[in-house]
């Protein structure tokens, strides 16, 4: 099982949309996914219909609680539902990665289900190294993604607000990756909700093209479509809702880049 987390330290900047449409794709050319729901915020969670009191969250898989439960969509998509007390505990930075296979094992074992990708969605907030009194890192959420995973991913809107820190979050995130997850691979930043004529589109993808290296960014971007609410007003995919819009065809680029960086 591969793992992509879908991160940025800003909010607002369409983690949640990405998750989404990322793993619907996925799961349309025939992937099993699993969705992990890892912002306390559970936009993802409502997105999808998920009520708070769903009788089993992430919060439990991380406390080792047994009975998990996955919402399951159709074509082969299945979600882990968010917990809004997944910030008031402190874990290790390993504890994602581990309880990840562990549940990847037993759907395969007990289920007949092996997960091919899992996307997750991680909480606006920063990965600036904190360390508890004796030298040790004090994990944040997003660290503890990051360590589990395989690959990231950050979506951006070319708005001044979502670029600022920008290149500082990329320094963060390769500083962590060189330290604790040598293997990661850096998807690249991408915009998302794109007006091709906007002179802040031009300005913005210019500039963040011209500030990252070549690896870290991605030539793929999503066009701004209306489609794109009404599939979330239904709590459905775009590809669901409409496969040939232009955010479905777009999407499906993006994922297709990303698939080949990743494998």
């Amino acid at each position: 099982m591969k793992v992509i987390s879908i991160i940025n330290h800003k909010g607002g900047v369409t983690k949640s949309t990405t998750c989404i449409h990322l793993a619907a794709y996925l799961a349309k050319r025939g992937y099993k996914v699993l969705i992990v729901d890892f912002d306390p915020q559970r936009n993802l969670s409502e997105g999808y219909g998920i009520p708070e009191d769903y009788p089993y969250t992430v919060l439990d898989m991380l406390n080792g609680k047994s009975g998990v439960r996955l919402k399951n969509k159709k074509g082969g998509l299945y979600i882990l539902a968010g917990d809004k007390m997944l910030d008031t505990v402190l874990f290790p930075l390993e504890i994602l990665k581990n309880r990840l296979n562990t549940l990847d094992k037993m759907f395969s074992d007990e289920h007949g289900i092996d997960f091919d990708y899992c996307v997750v969605d991680c909480s606006p907030s920063d990965i600036k190294e904190k360390f508890y009194p004796d030298g040790k890192l004090l994990p944040k959420l997003n660290q503890i993604a990051l360590f589990a995973s395989d690959m990231f991913v950050v979506p951006l809107l070319h708005k001044k607000f979502a670029v600022d820190g920008l290149a500082n979050f990329m320094y963060d995130a390769s500083n962590f990756k060189e330290k604790y997850n040598p293997d990661l691979k850096v998807g690249g930043v991408f915009f998302n909700v794109v007006t091709e004529r906007a002179r802040s589109f031009k300005k913005y993808y210019k500039e963040v093209k011209d500030a990252v290296p070549p690896d870290f960014f991605l030539k793929s971007y999503v066009r701004k479509d209306v489609r794109i609410e009404d599939a979330t007003d239904v709590g459905k995919s775009i590809f669901e809702v409409d496969p040939n819009s232009r955010a479905a065809k777009d999407y499906s680029k993006l994922t297709r880049e990303l698939l080949k960086k990743l494998n």
